[in-house]
């Protein structure tokens, strides 16, 4: 018996490790690609502007799904109004007939929420 491995012998492991890992390193970008992806097709909701506000306040809003709204709700969570929006921009949130307090917004766009808070002070 001989010590000595053949020079094939590793040709073949090194050729089998490198397929191994192209194919570990293919499915990983694949799986970059699919989350990045993913998270651009995300909802996107902006803080509101002026907070506090006095009479209306602006908030900023991107998505990708076909339907999308913004819900005002209180902080029991009784819903205030509802405004449909056709696409993303920027949308007025009329404050004037609330009482000052801290309220929640949400855009719900597809099957994802986002919230943020606002406050009305007057």
């Amino acid at each position: 018996m001989s010590d000595f491995i053949s020079l094939d012998f590793w040709h073949t492991i090194f050729n089998t490790f490198d397929i191994n890992l192209k194919r570990y390193i293919y499915i990983l970008g694949l799986i970059a690609l699919s989350l990045s992806l993913s998270a651009d097709d995300l909802p996107k909701l902006g803080l509101n502007y002026p907070n506090p506000a006095k009479t209306v306040t602006y908030v900023d809003v991107s998505f990708s799904s076909f339907e999308a709204q913004l819900v005002l709700s209180n902080v029991l969570g009784e819903v205030i109004s509802i405004q449909k929006l056709p696409h993303s921009g920027t949308y007025s949130i009329d404050v004037t007939n609330i009482p000052e307090g801290v309220y929640f917004y949400t855009l719900e766009a597809g099957k994802n929420k986002i919230t943020k808070k606002l406050t009305v002070k007057k």
